[in-house]
């Protein structure tokens, strides 16, 4: 039997997400026959791929996610996120060919490593899951940075 869970407010998981993308604002609460201080809690990104979790749950962060209407990836605003994830990932390219989604989680990418591409660069990587359109250009690599200016 799956479990059911709740849309609530409050962000979990989105600290790389795009501006106002909707985990920044909600998440998906479980373990719902507990104390309330001890349910548990996922991003509305992981519900959607969660197999114990009940469909319900699963469609309405689906919606929740499909109905976001990203920002202008011309934007001041997206392209300051552009920097940050730029510079959060500066040197991280995949190891992999990139053809599996472990091929980009942390422990799999090569740090600073010679002769990859742009299209390896585990930033631009994350830039076009939002922004497929997205062409870094040098200077976006110049100006990288993470944390405050």
């Amino acid at each position: 039997m799956k479990e059911k869970g709740r849309i609530v407010n409050g962000g979990m998981g989105g600290f790389l997400c795009p501006p106002s993308h909707p985990t920044y604002s909600q998440h998906v609460e479980t373990d719902l026959n507990r104390r309330p201080e001890y349910h548990g809690g996922m991003s509305l990104e992981t519900a959607i791929d969660c197999d114990w979790l009940d469909n319900a749950t699963r469609a309405v962060a689906r919606t929740i996610l499909n109905s976001w209407k990203r920002p202008a990836l011309e934007s001041p605003e997206v392209q300051e996120w552009i920097l940050q994830v730029l510079g959060y990932f500066k040197g991280c390219y995949c190891r992999g060919d990139g053809a599996e989604p472990e091929d980009w989680h942390a422990a799999n990418l090569a740090i600073n490593p010679e002769n990859r591409t742009v299209d390896e660069h585990a930033g631009v990587h994350l830039i076009r899951k939002y922004y497929p359109e997205f062409t870094p250009s040098e200077e976006h690599f110049q100006q990288a940075y993470w944390g405050s200016k």
